[in-house]
């Protein structure tokens, strides 16, 4: 182990992204995603089911994010807000609801920089606020990972407008797929600030080794166990 940005980290062999690792990557995230889904296909129907007899609007959330090299996809998750306050091409009220974000962020986020966190955000359901601390929300992105936009492993995927704030260093996250788990969330995402998530998602992406991927995936259920203990 060796301290990096304040946080102990485990120190392993670099492994280039190129060649067979690429294919070895891509071909753990098809197997895992896969098998994911399958097995936590019950839990996503009874998610599914409370999400729309909870809340009117639609099941999925389809939120525009960039990924590698720079591309656009619309990650998917349960819908965790109100329809009324949700931004995107699928929703009818995308302008007001911007303009609320907007005046909440600035009279309530606790994060700086390009990223922010809405305390009580009040656009949340309650069923909502609790699959959001589950990250239950999150299950849909197995989807993304089949579909070769996203990585099991990877930076945190930002919004468009969050990458345009950007400084250039700061873009090398994004050599690589943005991930359902990653360096950053294993390291309590919400807890760091814009600064300390970057260079840890840089970390990842400069230092990429099979090694590392195990042992991000292997700590992710014991951080979402830790979570759900603390509800």
């Amino acid at each position: 182990m060796r301290p990096f940005a304040g946080i102990p980290l485990v120190e392993l062999q670099r492994t280039s992204l190129q060649g067979w690792g690429r294919i070895f990557k891509r071909l753990t995230d098809i197997v895992l995603s896969s098998l994911a889904l399958l097995v936590f296909l019950p839990l996503m129907i009874a998610t599914a089911l409370l999400v729309k007899f909870t809340s009117p609007g639609p099941v999925i959330y389809r939120n525009r994010r960039v990924g590698e090299a720079g591309k656009e996809f619309d990650t998917l998750k349960f819908r965790s807000m109100k329809q009324e306050y949700c931004i995107g091409d699928q929703f009818t009220h995308t302008t007001e609801a911007l303009k609320l974000e907007q005046e909440l962020i600035e009279r309530k986020s606790i994060k700086s920089g390009p990223l922010y966190k809405i305390q009580d955000d009040p656009r949340v359901t309650k069923l909502g606020s609790f699959i959001r601390k589950t990250s239950l929300d999150e299950f849909p992105q197995f989807i993304n990972v089949l579909k070769g936009e996203m990585s099991l492993v990877g930076p945190r995927p930002h919004q468009p407008r969050e990458v345009e704030k950007y400084q250039a260093a700061q873009k090398a996250v994004l050599n690589m797929k943005p991930g359902v788990t990653g360096l950053a969330q294993i390291s309590g995402r919400s807890d760091l600030s814009f600064e300390e998530e970057i260079r840890l998602d840089s970390y990842y992406t400069e230092n990429w080794s099979i090694l590392l991927d195990v042992y991000i995936l292997a700590k992710t259920p014991l951080i979402l166990l830790k979570k759900r203990s603390a509800l």
